[in-house]
């Protein structure tokens, strides 16, 4: 268990670290003052990115030139960026990365986190993925011999 645990948590640093490196990009393109709120290491922390980004850009509009004001360039496009780097994080990379790191298939770590959002809501997802393995080799060290004999 203690093997699945730091897979799970070094799992979730890789994870940071890869959205850390998105969020910067994407903000740059989006021409969002992206310094300040690019380095998201923490995934459930990017939430404060977007909207700071947002305030950032409408700063950056206002400062400049006032006539090319428009909600396309202030709020579409850094919304754009944070729902795509959250679309990326949370379909392709938590399920790749948390499988191989708890030894599980990516479906079943899909299916873990639908169950575990559903059923706990926020603390539910959070800790059924490290759970679940967790209760996977319980089962496998206690109730596989006895059903074998």
């Amino acid at each position: 268990m203690d093997h699945v645990l730091s897979g799970f948590i070094s799992g979730g640093f890789l994870i940071g670290l890869l959205t850390a490196g998105m969020y910067p990009g994407g903000w740059a393109l989006a021409d969002v003052p992206w310094f300040l709120v690019g380095v998201t290491v923490v995934p459930y922390l990017s939430a404060i990115g977007w909207p700071l980004a947002v305030l950032l850009r409408y700063l950056n509009v206002i400062t400049g030139d006032t006539a090319s004001f428009g909600w396309l360039p202030v709020v579409v496009w850094p919304s754009l960026v944070y729902l795509m780097v959250q679309f990326v994080e949370r379909w392709t990379l938590t399920p790749l990365v948390q499988s191989r790191s708890l030894e599980m298939s990516t479906i079943t770590v899909l299916i873990i986190a639908f169950i575990g959002g559903a059923v706990g809501g926020f603390y539910g997802l959070l800790l059924t993925i490290p759970i679940a393995p967790c209760i996977k080799i319980l089962i496998q060290a206690l109730v596989l011999p006895g059903v074998e004999r």
